[in-house]
């Protein structure tokens, strides 16, 4: 508002013209007596408003108020318009009285009552008048105070549509569209307000200065404000101002988390001295604003943050304490309230920090470094809930803030069940990083390939790696490498963390690291924990009690990790294959820690599977219980072993104990017992079978015993997936019990769901193996994480019989052929021979590696020790000599399960190429096993047979008569779903079968296994089934090659059975075992030689119908040779008329031709003969006349007779043209129509089609 500030006020004396003058810096205590004065006087009410103003510009805002109030009580009724100038002077107070911090800070309601009593006044001033500018201005500032920006831009036009040279108005403008974030805009204003008036308090170029900053131009920022104190010397603003543009390019330049190591020393150091500059230029600003005004609330605030910065908590709390008593804006406030918490927050006064942030917040909800405060504190009180909000309003409005995302990581890393979130939020941060620090790298002109360079923050990699242990190895290794990275670029900071390295050597051992890489990490670890060790060793005796208290915590800690470091060198070596040296490691950390039961474990199992001492390993286990008896993995090993000794009643009693005593959700001890009952319930179930009588009590019984063995084994598979539903192995067994009992179908798809699971990579599967080891859960990779190359990482054992993925497959298998779906089955068998054999190979390319490895290693331990080493007595094997015949024997069962698929198949369909494929198959099995028996052997079996009187077992039965005999195959090949193809049983034929004593054959001279044996059964049941096949064929669909082909492998069966059942006869004298029965084998032969000559009355009968075949094709040939003789003739005949009538037609077409130029060549001379007579005549004539007369004019006659010339030249060059054509094509003229054509002749009109030229007619 423009008004006279006068020192001395005139008020005229009523009824005279004299005036009183008052000196306004002698103004009364009260504005009571002024009123008075003018009341008395009857004053104008604008002397009024100069009182109050000179009351407000002293500092008395309440008496300028009350001389306000007083002067709009004296308002006549009639004269409304002088009160307007009161109502909003009175207005705006109660706008600035609202924004000063008591009614901020301390007292809401009274902020409020001051906003509501301006809002009254300025709706009366407006229903008095609606076009007084200073109405709007208030109103203006009133939606400032209230943070409505676009509202205020509403009322300052107003204003301004009623002034449009409203300084103030056009300042306050400026103001909103700058609050608006509308810098540009807000630019021109106080531009256009500069150029009204230069001299405009507050000065304009301030405004242009913030604008210009927060427009990029920093410079041009610079030279307004400098230009701002050139003009004014005693304002602060802006000296304030400029130090802080200066303190935000020290932050910009300066980032916590990008370390300045990777740049170059020369620029590092004009880095800093840049930084200091900048810093130096700030603290004389702010020193220069602080002497000119004491009290502004700007200054005393960056102060305040200075003082903070070197730890002066108390005194820069002060200087935030009086800048908040001089704040007359709520944004210095809210800023004036943070630093005092901030102050409370670093001197632990953590309630008082609490109470100043929520201050803070209740004046400026957007401060983002409050809110930040504020959630550490709640977290601090572990009100968890309330900080996870506050955090998550941080992070929406700057979603790249670092230390949020720490803040939120570290939180959801201490709940339980919010790893994954953690992870993310750590991750996020871990990206935001490594952008800025590339971004940093390529703005220096430093390439951007590897950031780890420029970044100095450990803590986030350490802390994100400790949580990667339980979901990734691979990413916890990577976390670690960058943390010692970084930490390597710290040498102190580096020596005093040897724990990190460890990780990192376990960490590369679980993800299948070179070897190389994992002794190198754990050699580096040990040597840091070594000198740290010593040196806190040396240092103790110089330490005070209180640090020497300190310095023995540390040793013991130091102490401790050694321990654990040489425990992971052990388990390295074990891995490596080089169990000696790593019993050695293990034997020296329980002499020095007894305690330590993870190595004496490690020693049991030593003892046990590397050295076969089970006594050695008991004791061990023994000894272990004895120091903790509630350690549940050295009663789990204590159940493996005993189940390898086939004391299973010792390992049920262990697996018992584990859950009675130590934990009763123990998933490896359920899933133990689960396959104990499974195995029980699977004796009963052969026991059952054995007998004789199934309708016996003792079959009846242990049938069942069998269903009750199942249910318990079922009951804890349930319990099992009910405490980790990705347990693999309880699943599995589950659904052998399931297949055992009967329900072939539920069984298949609970196969499939467990390979399905295995394949996919769902975490980690404990593989339980009541035969083995005791096997750790180990965290898998996803699928997306797994190729080719790291194939063995989802094996949790080398053993073949603990690959859950490639059983679940087998058993899914089994189940689809008890169902009858045989194609399905085929498939199966065949992916789990194609696993097998990968899972083969990579073990043996493994095996390689590692001896390549091995040199490696000794290697890196000579350059350790100073001297070559070598210890030859340790041996580095990946697949022993066991494990290699284990999984032959696998490959060969999986290739009888598929050729046994593949027979059941050609049976039920009656396909011959099925039954084909199945005797290729047993072939190559044959081949690949070198299962052969030499033909010199089956012809002596065969002699030996015929001399002994052997008579055919099957006569000549039909090949009905098959179905009865395959009925007696092996039991185990048609009916029992087995984990295990080891654990075959013999049929029953063989257990029960008698041997005829007289029957005395030759002694075989082949060395065959019992395996061997059933592999060469089901080799000749295929032959003779593709025989029977063959010869049940239609004649039309078979050949005598195919008979021929059929009869031959037929021989081979015969000869094989013969030889099967000899030495199976043999074999049960001598009571070994043996797979199938010979009584079968001899039944089988003597049906072959009744086949056979089956199969040659088959062939006589195909032999004739081909040659009757073969006699029909060549009639038919004969007869469509002679037809293709006889067609041939006839276009021959054809062929020839059609010439001799061509002929024709050419030679009447060339005689017709000359009859037609004959008679066109005398007409064409008598015209011309006639043409001339007329000629000489005419001519004749007109020599007479032009002698008699001539009178110079051309004749008409004349132009006549050089046109009768021209048309009968014409005449004759058309009938020469016409005669051409017509002998172009005489061929393709019919006679009759030659005849009917008629000739053209020339008129005076030129050619036209008509008779014969008439010499009487009238043209001629």
């Amino acid at each position: 508002m423009a008004l006279v500030e006068p020192r001395m006020i005139e008020v005229p004396i009523e009824n005279s013209d004299d005036v009183l003058e008052i000196n306004c810096s002698q103004l009364p205590e009260h504005a009571a007596e002024i009123c008075d004065i003018l009341e008395n006087e009857g004053a104008a009410l604008r002397f009024y408003q100069l009182f109050a103003l000179e009351y407000y510009k002293q500092g008395q805002t309440e008496e300028a108020v009350a001389a306000l109030k007083r002067g709009l009580a004296q308002a006549k009724a009639n004269d409304q318009t002088s009160k307007l100038p009161l109502l909003t002077f009175l207005a705006s107070i109660y706008v600035q009285k609202a924004k000063s911090p008591l009614a901020s800070a301390g007292n809401a309601s009274s902020r409020e009552m001051m906003l509501k009593m301006a809002t009254a006044l300025l709706v009366e001033a407006e229903r008095i008048s609606h076009s007084e500018p200073n109405t709007y201005l208030v109103k203006g500032m009133l939606a400032m105070t209230n943070r409505l920006p676009d509202a205020a831009l509403i009322q300052f036009n107003n204003a301004l549509r009623l002034e449009p040279h409203s300084l103030a108005a056009l300042l306050g403008k400026a103001r909103a569209l700058f609050g608006k974030r509308q810098f540009q805009q807000a630019l021109s204003l106080y531009q256009q307000v500069l150029t009204l008036r230069p001299r405009a308090k507050p000065d304009p170029r301030i405004g242009i200065g913030m604008c210009l900053y927060k427009l990029g131009h920093t410079n041009d920022a610079r030279r307004a404000l400098k230009r701002a104190i050139d003009i004014n010397p005693a304002a602060a603003a802006p000296h304030v101002l400029l130090a802080a543009i200066e303190l935000n390019e020290v932050k910009r330049r300066f980032d916590p988390h990008i370390s300045r190591g990777a740049a170059d020393p020369g620029s590092a150091q004009k880095a800093a001295e840049g930084l200091a500059e900048c810093l130096r230029r700030a603290m004389e600003h702010l020193q220069q604003a602080y002497e000119l005004q004491p009290g502004n609330a700007a200054t005393l605030i960056f102060l305040a943050d200075r003082l903070f910065c070197k730890s002066e908590f108390e005194n820069a709390r002060k200087l935030a304490e009086r800048a908040l008593s001089t704040a007359d804006t709520m944004a210095i406030q809210a800023e004036a309230h943070y630093q005092i918490a901030r102050s409370y927050h670093a001197a632990k006064k953590f309630d008082l920090a609490f109470e100043a942030y929520n201050k803070c917040l209740k004046i400026n909800d957007k401060h983002t470094l409050a809110c930040y405060g504020l959630g550490q504190m709640q977290l601090q009180r572990t009100d968890v809930s309330q900080a996870e909000a506050t955090f998550q309003r941080v992070l929406e409005r700057h979603p790249r803030c670092t230390e949020v995302l720490r803040a939120l990581g570290y939180l959801h890393a201490r709940l339980p069940n919010t790893k994954a979130k953690a992870l993310e939020y750590y991750e996020r941060e871990m990206q935001i990083l490594a952008e800025d620090a590339a971004e940093n790298a390529r703005s220096l002109g430093k390439p951007t390939e590897n950031v780890i360079e420029w970044l100095d923050d450990a803590n986030l990699f350490l802390e994100a790696g400790l949580l990667y242990e339980a979901t990734s190895a691979k990413k916890a290794r990577k976390a670690y490498f960058v943390a010692a990275s970084i930490l390597q670029r710290e040498e102190s900071a580096g020596e005093h963390l040897p724990e990190l390295w460890n990780n990192l050597g376990a960490l590369s051992q679980l993800t299948g690291e070179d070897n190389a890489a994992v002794f190198a990490e754990l050699n580096a670890a040990a040597d840091k924990c070594t000198r740290a060790l010593e040196r806190a060793s040396s240092q103790t005796a110089d330490k005070k009690p209180v640090q020497q208290s300190k310095a023995t915590n540390e040793i013991r800690r130091l102490e401790n990790s050694l321990v654990t470091i040489r425990y992971n060198v052990a388990r390295f070596y074990e891995n490596c294959g080089l169990w000696r040296k790593a019993e050695q490691l293990y034997r020296e950390i329980v002499d020095a820690i007894p305690a330590y039961n993870d190595a004496r474990l490690r020693l049991a199992y030593i003892a046990y599977f590397y050295r076969g001492h089970s006594q050695d390993a008991l004791a061990q286990i023994s000894q272990a219980i004895e120091i903790d008896a509630k350690q549940s993995s050295a009663w789990l090993m204590r159940g493996n072993i005993e189940l390898q000794r086939k004391s299973v009643q010792d390992a049920r009693r262990a697996f018992e104990h584990v859950l009675k005593a130590i934990g009763k959700h123990d998933v490896y001890a359920l899933c133990s017992l689960g396959n104990y009952y499974l195995a029980a319930g699977k004796s009963e179930s052969t026991r059952a079978a054995s007998e004789p009588n199934t309708a016996s009590s003792a079959a009846k019984k242990a049938k069942e015993l069998a269903n009750q063995n199942y249910k318990r084994s079922l009951e804890f598979f349930g319990k099992c997936l009910q405490l980790d539903e990705r347990c693999a192995a309880a699943a599995h067994g589950a659904a052998i019990a399931i297949a055992e009992r009967g329900f072939a179908n539920d069984a298949r798809r609970l196969f499939q769901e467990v390979r399905d699971a295995a394949t996919g990579g769902l975490g980690s599967l404990a593989m339980c193996n009541p035969a083995g080891d005791l096997v750790f859960k180990v965290p898998r990779e996803s699928a997306a994480d797994l190729d080719g190359a790291h194939l063995l990482s989802q094996l949790d054992d080398l053993r073949v019989s603990c690959d859950v993925l490639l059983w679940s497959g087998v058993n899914a298998a089994h189940s689809c052929v008890e169902i009858g779906n045989y194609r399905q089955a085929i498939l199966a068998y065949e992916a789990c021979i194609k696993r097998l054999h990968e899972t083969t190979a990579a073990l043996e390319a493994a095996g390689n590696n590692q001896n390549a490895d091995h040199l490696v290693v000794s290697v890196l331990e000579a350059k350790a020790k100073g001297k070559a080493t070598e210890d030859e007595a340790d041996k580095l094997v990946t697949l022993s000599d066991a494990e290699k015949s284990e999984r032959r024997r696998v490959e060969r069962d999986l290739r009888l399960y598929l050729v046994r698929a593949l027979y059941i198949q050609a049976k039920a369909t009656k396909d011959l190429d099925v039954m084909r494929t199945a005797l290729t198959e047993a072939r190559e099995l044959c081949a690949k096993a070198e299962i052969e028996v030499p033909e010199s052997e089956l012809k002596n079996a065969m002699q030996s047979a015929e001399g002994a009187g052997d008579k055919d077992a099957t006569g000549d039965k039909d090949a009905t008569g098959d179905k009865d005999v395959t009925a007696d195959e092996k039991t185990d090949a048609e009916g029992d779903v087995e984990m295990d193809a080891a654990d075959k049983q013999a049929p029953a034929e063989a257990t029960n079968g008698s041997v005829d004593g007289s029957d005395k054959p030759a002694k075989p001279r082949v060395r065959l296994s019992p395996e061997d044996g059933l592999v060469l059964f089901d080799l000749a049941l295929v032959e003779q089934s593709v025989a029977q096949l063959t010869g049940d064929l239609p004649e039309l669909q078979r050949s005598l090659v195919d008979i021929d082909s059929a009869t031959s492998d037929l021989e081979h069966s015969t000869a094989l059975f013969t030889f099967l059942a000899s030495w199976g006869k043999s074999m049960q004298k001598r009571r070994q075992k043996l797979l199938y029965s010979p009584r079968l084998a001899t039944e089988r032969s003597g049906y072959g030689k009744s086949l056979v000559a089956k199969l040659a009355r088959k062939r006589q009968e195909q032999e004739e119908l081909e040659r009757q075949r073969q006699e029909h094709v060549e009639q038919w040939r004969k007869q469509q040779q002679e037809a293709e003789a006889k067609k041939k003739e006839e276009q021959e005949r054809l062929d020839n008329e059609r010439r001799e009538e061509e002929t024709r037609i050419l030679r009447e077409t060339e005689e017709r031709n000359a009859i037609i130029r004959e008679q066109m060549a005398a007409d064409a001379a008598k015209q011309a003969t006639e043409a001339a007579a007329s000629g000489t005549a005419g001519r004749s004539k007109k020599t007479k006349k032009q002698a008699a007369v001539d009178d110079g004019f051309i004749s008409d006659n004349d132009d006549l007779e050089d046109q009768v010339d021209t048309a009968a030249r014409d005449r004759a060059r058309a009938l020469s043209d016409v005669d051409e054509e017509e002998l172009l094509h005489p061929v393709s003229q019919p006679r009759e129509e030659a005849k009917r054509k008629k000739p053209r002749v020339l008129s005076k009109r030129g050619l036209t089609r008509g008779p014969p030229h008439n010499e009487n007619s009238d043209d001629a």
